[in-house]
């Protein structure tokens, strides 16, 4: 299922909630200098640019992933993937708010990756979101707070979580497939359009953006 989202509005609609909840829960030792902002500010723009990049390049990815699901017999595991999809296109779109608010200049580029088995696409999955997750958002993250881009902070905040998610997701996926269990996958998936979050019971709003779940896109 496909979608035009308009997700780049919800998303700046959230901003102010969130920023309260970031201000008042963050803790910084010590006060960065203006010239310490300046280089954080330049970094950020950066990140995002890497950040947009590997979001678009999963987007093909996944696209490609779920029709060798398909070819495989997964037809759930395929859903998983068009969900993961549609989810890392939220990011990229709100990425790209970020870096043209900021003055950078989108990249063009065509992505690169390999097609496997299933099995071996989804180990590597997991692989990869657990760095995003882990690593690369989280550094990010610290940045992007240095610099007080509290935008850029807010998308990267929403990719890092929803990140974590497909992680469990893919790990539940090949967990399935290693024990022939298949039939207890998801056969249905909720999109959030604001900040990405997938979830196979669709609460009354994301635990995230505090998105209407009436607007949650519906893969099934």
């Amino acid at each position: 299922m496909k979608s035009n989202l308009t997700s780049s509005s919800i998303f700046l609609g959230m901003f102010c909630c969130i920023l309260i909840f970031s201000c008042n829960n963050k803790t910084i030792e010590k006060t960065p200098t203006s010239e310490q902002r300046k280089v954080a500010k330049e970094k950020t723009i950066e990140n995002m640019l890497s950040a947009y990049k590997a979001e678009k390049t999963s987007i093909a990815k996944y696209e490609a992933f779920s029709k060798k699901a398909e070819e495989d017999g997964f037809h759930n595991v395929a859903l998983l993937y068009n969900a993961a999809a549609a989810s890392e296109n939220i990011h990229a779109i709100n990425h790209k708010a970020v870096i043209e608010d900021d003055g950078g200049t989108l990249p063009i580029f065509t992505p690169q990756f390999q097609v496997n088995s299933t099995k071996e696409n989804l180990e590597n999955n997991i692989k990869e979101e657990t760095l995003a997750a882990k690593t690369k958002y989280p550094d990010y993250l610290k940045t992007a707070e240095i610099a007080e881009d509290l935008i850029a902070h807010l998308s990267l905040t929403y990719a890092m979580k929803t990140e974590q998610k497909h992680k469990f997701f893919f790990e539940q996926a090949l967990g399935d497939i290693n024990s022939n269990t298949l039939n207890s996958l998801p056969s249905k998936y909720y999109v959030c359009p604001a900040c990405g979050n997938i979830y196979t019971d669709a609460p009354r709003h994301c635990d995230f953006s505090l998105t209407d779940r009436e607007k949650f896109i519906v893969f099934q």
